[in-house]
């Protein structure tokens, strides 16, 4: 697949940006997500899960991979403390609501794995695995991934210390390599945890108890069915209703066509892995089982630990039921005699040596009691930070508001800061009852573990922290910093970050350079952005490659936090050879420079995406007619528009009306972006609009389309179909420098204007092409093959036919990713099939 260096560099751009993006937890959102807010239910979740002592790792390989139903029932309806494991971000898939690709587009779909687990109710980890898109088998698939991921997955058991695993993809040998590899891998880093030998720096060596797979593959499952159309008494949905609202989160993935699917409302079961019978109690074990004198559901005669136990379970219960009768002073106390039992155990010191498991059992415990103390007494720390872009070396200010519920017997210290290594607090006034006014200095971004970035977001940037009592027992509560961003439509809670003093967006991002062509200077528009609050005098300029020219620095002012613009002209040589050029702008500030771009994502403006501010030249040999006018049909904001526009093509973005009543002759082809026939609903009803343009002899080119959208209609102007084949149900090709054969070397579409040869399809990234033809009828021609390794080969990527004056193309190959990466044979080819009406 691609380079060891571009996966690598890719991975560091996902993590750097999700380390930019967050600096805390996103739980933190405003408002907060259904069934995470201070409200009954969740208290009443809160209290209910205190008293269940199992942990559940469910693994998978992609966000969206996982049944939400599972999940949710066994978080929300179990009371389990559960977490989802994906071992990728999800970069390597196809965006349905915007022109984000490969690492972007991972930064969004973790937002969205975030989000849905929020509903779900589970924590989120990932490994540092990559997406590289479609694998059709493990074995490449765990090439590329290497070793890391095995070790990242042992990192993340012996951290979470499940008592159960959850195996998404076990006994599965087809279909995804990468999920043929999560389910092999699962067993092996179950295996690996308890080694100690395997990975020393990888964490405490962990024990799993029992591997656990899924069975869905029929109506009838075999295994321990989950009731997972149980009405929540709490909420009122079943849990698999619970699960599906979350599942939507996942929008870049298109998920609402798949939302009513039969296949989503199928009974799910659990299968041991060792063959063994399933007892569904070990879903849900009490807390008194973590007793070492404990049998079922009672305890062993002369047992110690247990009765202790059993009696913190039960102030537990009572907890639960005065908190339904809204006496929350009786909860408290509840809570606070389960505290009595755990600290009862606690205090018999060395006598409990060698039952390590229990201690730790009953420290989670710990934990799930405090968080329910804190819903139950109402305790809330606002900590609000007056931006949430802050530079090293000044100064910002926070300003933090403590309470309790007013029938609440809780007591709360004055909260103090915690920061990290380099930070400090100059400034503090106010007091606790009507706000504690804090000025930190900021340091430099701190480093983060490996385990941290194994995480959705890493740990806040900056919280406060404050001891809380309630019924004589103590516990601290800790809260982000965060800052309240808001527009004339929409509020968002963000997380403090660190940014640089100042930061340069550029336009172009990538331009075209046509070697033959008299060059023109090429124009470079900045937008420089101070995050600094100090006024500065500072230069901006571009670092352009050798015998290039740039205009001199242009020096700009900035009195605090603002926005500048700036417009620099760079004029390549005369003599310009083939190849990748990179141009770098920079503002000077003294002795410092700063070179880094941060941006919104078009689809998600709250996520800052940070790369270097360049501007990629790509300089190749092309032959471009004259004054092409194309119209573009797209559905996905996607980026081929505009790299068409970096060859001076004028193209036209026709929207419904335009495809419905405009007039389609003056173009000269009309091109059908990816997947429109599945999102543009005006497109199905204009597309004999489209046939008649092409009988008066238009071009008109149909990207990929997705098999269950194109298979259902006519489309095209005589048969075709993408659905597999019982010799090859995978109309893809997923490597990237997979052999491309011309099937008719002298075709028009292949050599005018520009000859295409083998040596156009090197440096192609990630795959070739997806949802190829695989039926056809033979008034069409097919131009090229190819296959994957050990496959027949596939001869649906390029496909056309002559009808009245016109052409009608159909191809599978991946434009929108070759494109935008400014591969000069796709270039080629893309302009020879949008040129076809000129070459008659």
């Amino acid at each position: 697949m691609t380079s060891q260096r571009k996966r690598f560099t890719a991975i560091l751009l996902l993590v750097a940006s999700i380390l930019l993006a967050h600096g805390g937890p996103v739980a933190a959102q405003f408002p907060p997500a259904s069934g995470t807010g201070p409200g009954l239910a969740e208290t009443i979740e809160a209290i209910d899960a205190a008293r269940v002592s199992t942990r559940i790792l469910y693994i998978t390989a992609h966000p969206d991979d996982e049944s939400a139903a599972v999940l949710t029932y066994l978080a929300r309806g179990l009371h389990a403390d559960v977490a989802l494991l994906s071992l990728t971000h999800g970069e390597g898939g196809q965006n349905a609501l915007g022109p984000e690709q490969a690492p972007q587009l991972g930064l969004i779909r973790t937002q969205e794995l975030l989000a849905a687990t929020r509903g779900y109710g589970v924590r989120l980890y990932f490994t540092r695995a990559r997406d590289f898109g479609f694998s059709k088998t493990p074995e490449e698939s765990q090439k590329i991934w290497g070793d890391q991921a095995l070790e990242d997955m042992v990192r993340i058991i012996r951290s979470f210390r499940p008592n159960i695993v959850i195996n998404h993809w076990g006994g599965v040998h087809s279909g995804h390599g990468h999920h043929q590899a999560s389910g092999i891998l699962t067993p092996k880093a179950v295996a690996a945890a308890k080694e100690i030998s395997f990975c020393p720096d990888c964490g405490q060596i962990w024990n799993v108890d029992q591997i656990l797979d899924l069975d869905r593959s029929s109506d009838h499952p075999s295994g321990y069915v989950l009731p997972l159309d149980e009405v929540s008494a709490l909420w009122g949905k079943t849990w698999r209703e619970i699960g599906i609202d979350a599942f939507a989160n996942h929008k870049t993935q298109g998920v609402s066509v798949f939302l009513g699917s039969p296949f989503i409302r199928r009974p799910v079961a659990l299968v041991p892995e060792d063959g063994t019978l399933l007892d569904p109690k070990s879903l849900a074990r009490p807390l008194h089982s973590l007793a070492r004198d404990s049998s079922g559901d009672d305890c062993l005669p002369a047992a110690t630990d247990c009765p202790i136990l059993k009696n913190s379970e039960n102030r537990i219960m009572e907890a639960e039921k005065a908190a339904l009768n809204l006496d929350w002073e009786k909860s408290s106390a509840a809570l606070g005699g389960a505290m009595q039992g755990f600290r009862q155990i606690y205090g018999r010191g060395d006598s409990l040596n060698g039952n390590k498991l229990m201690l730790d059992g009953i420290s989670e415990a710990q934990l799930q009691v405090n968080r329910a103390l804190v819903l139950v007494n109402g305790v809330e720390i606002d900590a609000a930070s007056d931006r949430a872009a802050v530079v090293a070396g000044e100064t910002f200010e926070v300003t933090v508001a403590m309470r309790c519920r007013i029938k609440s017997s809780c007591a709360q210290s004055e909260p103090t800061l915690v920061l990290p290594a380099g930070w400090s607090e100059t400034k503090k006034s106010g007091s606790a009852d009507r706000g504690i006014h804090y000025t930190i200095l900021a340091g430099p971004l701190p480093a983060s573990s490996v385990l941290q970035l194994l995480q959705p977001a890493p740990d806040e940037m900056v919280s406060v922290k404050a001891t809380v009592k309630a019924e004589n027992y103590s516990f601290e509560v800790r809260r982000p910093v965060t800052h309240i961003a808001s527009t004339t439509v929409h509020l968002d809670r963000v997380p403090v970050k660190v940014v640089p003093a100042y930061s340069l967006e550029v336009q172009p991002k990538q331009a075209v350079e046509v070697q033959g062509d008299r060059k023109k200077p090429l124009e470079v528009f900045l937008h420089v952005r101070s995050h600094s609050a100090q006024p500065a005098k500072v230069n901006i300029g571009l670092e352009v490659p050798n015998d290039w020219t740039a205009s001199p620095e242009i020096p700009v002012e900035f009195l605090g936090s603002d926005d500048k613009y700036v417009k620099l002209i760079v004029t390549p040589p005369a003599n310009l050879p083939a190849g990748n050029y990179t141009i770098t702008a920079y503002a000077r500030r003294g002795g410092e420079k700063f070179t880094t771009s941060l941006e919104p994502l078009p689809t998600v403006p709250t996520l800052l995406w940070s790369e270097p501010a360049e501007c990629k030249v790509r300089a190749f040999d092309i032959r471009v007619p004259a004054n092409l006018h194309v119209g573009y049909i797209s559905a996905e904001n996607e980026p081929v528009p505009e790299a068409l526009r970096h060859l001076g093509i004028n193209v036209e973005m026709l929207d419904a009306n335009a495809v419905n009543f405009g007039d389609l002759s003056g173009f000269d082809a009309i091109v059908v972006g990816i997947r429109a026939y599945e999102i543009r609903t005006d497109l199905p009803g204009a597309n004999q609009r489209l046939l008649n343009y092409v009988e008066n002899g238009g071009t008109l080119l149909v990207q990929y389309q997705r098999d269950f959208a194109w298979d259902k209609a006519s489309f095209a102007p005589y048969p075709a179909t993408i659905s597999g084949t019982a010799e090859n149900s995978l109309a893809r090709i997923t490597d990237e420098t997979s052999e491309v054969k011309f099937l008719k070397a002298g075709d028009p579409l292949l050599n005018t204007p520009n000859r295409i040869t083998p040596a156009d399809f090197q440096g192609w990234i990630q795959e070739r092409g997806l949802y190829f033809w695989t039926r056809f009828d033979d008034k069409y021609t097919p131009l090229l093959t190819m296959h994957d390794p050990h496959e027949k080969d596939l001869n649906g990527g390029l496909v056309y036919t002559h009808v009245g004056q016109g052409t009608y193309i159909y191809t599978g190959l991946a434009f929108f990713r070759q494109l935008p990466e400014g591969v000069p044979g796709a270039y080629r080819l893309f302009v020879n099939l949008i040129s076809a009406s000129r070459a008659k």
